[in-house]
């Protein structure tokens, strides 16, 4: 008779993996909102623009900064970089790219037909000048340590980092968006655009600053997630999707909205696998469609259905304003 079940240590350690896994899914979702919500700019180029974070994170750390002060300065120099170059990257893209569809017929498809061809040609234009193979991006030696182990439970240092900043980086873009005049007139510009024109502020400024800030949170998130993985040209392909759920399921218009649904879908993607462990899983479905292995690999299949439920009985998502799709 097979055997199954989760214990406690266990559980706790896919818990803090979904904790920082959502942390890094509300830093791309936020961006990914912002940008959306303001500029009505659907933006598919946004997991290729994390994918180019990270790749300028590894350059900034490992080819310059690294050789001559060490990898934990390395790794500092890279995320106060990067930010300000994707920062950049983004205004640019911006002026030359984005804004030529502004007040053209079907703009919001031409910005999604515009940013899905960015998508495809990015990761080649990388594979050019980084080669093809994935980059090593290794966790600094100032965290490679673990603050807590309990049995099989570990808290290592970095992971704990990462949730840390991004706390940080939430409670910022908080201040940045209900604290500042910039802030004011992005939140005015999500509700009524036209208004906000009709007032006679610089809504062009304004758009360029706000998309270099939804490139950066990207970039950002790019950098702090390298040391986990290795540094890829198609890592920003799986992530988009599940960023886009994280929207659609935190909702458009709302600044908690994309915070606690990434914290949603960051335990789920973490919790999943446990199910197929579980006892009653073990005992009664081994051996068929939903046994054991199929939970291990359905975590994106649950997302989904989490996603379609919220759909379905709030079409906004859980925070959504009335109005912000419009």
């Amino acid at each position: 008779m097979p055997t199954g079940g989760v214990d406690l240590a266990e559980f706790l350690q896919h818990l803090f993996l979904g904790l920082v896994q959502g942390s890094f899914y509300v830093l791309l979702a936020l961006g990914l909102s912002i940008i959306f919500g303001l500029m009505g700019i659907i933006n598919f180029g946004h997991g290729v623009f994390y994918m180019l974070g990270a790749y300028m994170g590894f350059t900034v750390a490992n080819l310059i900064i690294a050789p001559i002060f060490g990898p934990n300065i390395a790794f500092v120099a890279a995320l106060a970089a990067v930010p300000a170059i994707m920062f950049g990257i983004g205004m640019v893209f911006e002026k030359y790219v984005i804004s030529r569809i502004y007040n053209t017929d079907n703009a919001r498809f031409s910005g999604v037909l515009i940013t899905f061809g960015l998508s495809i040609f990015l990761p080649d234009f990388v594979r050019m000048i980084w080669g093809r193979p994935g980059r090593p991006f290794n966790i600094p030696p100032m965290f490679n340590f673990s603050i807590l182990e309990i049995g099989t439970f570990n808290v290592s240092a970095y992971r704990t980092f990462v949730v840390l900043v991004a706390a940080i980086l939430v409670v910022l873009i908080w201040f940045l968006l209900f604290r500042t005049n910039l802030g004011m007139v992005i939140r005015a510009g999500t509700s009524n655009n036209i208004m906000v024109q009709v007032l006679g502020i610089n809504v062009t400024k304004v758009w360029r600053q706000t998309f270099g800030l939804g490139i950066a949170l990207a970039g950002f998130a790019g950098v702090m997630i390298s040391p986990l993985f290795a540094v890829d040209p198609t890592m920003g392909d799986d992530i988009l999707i599940q960023t886009f759920i994280v929207v659609v399921v935190g909702g458009m218009g709302s600044f908690i909205g994309p915070v606690i649904g990434g914290l949603i879908i960051g335990q789920l993607w973490a919790l999943t696998p446990l199910i197929g462990r579980t006892v009653f899983i073990v005992e009664n479905f081994s051996g068929t469609m939903i046994g054991p292995d199929f939970w291990e690999k359905a975590s994106d299949i649950l997302l989904f259905v989490v996603m379609s439920l919220i759909l379905i009985l709030r079409p906004r998502g859980l925070f959504g304003q009335e109005g912000a799709f419009d």
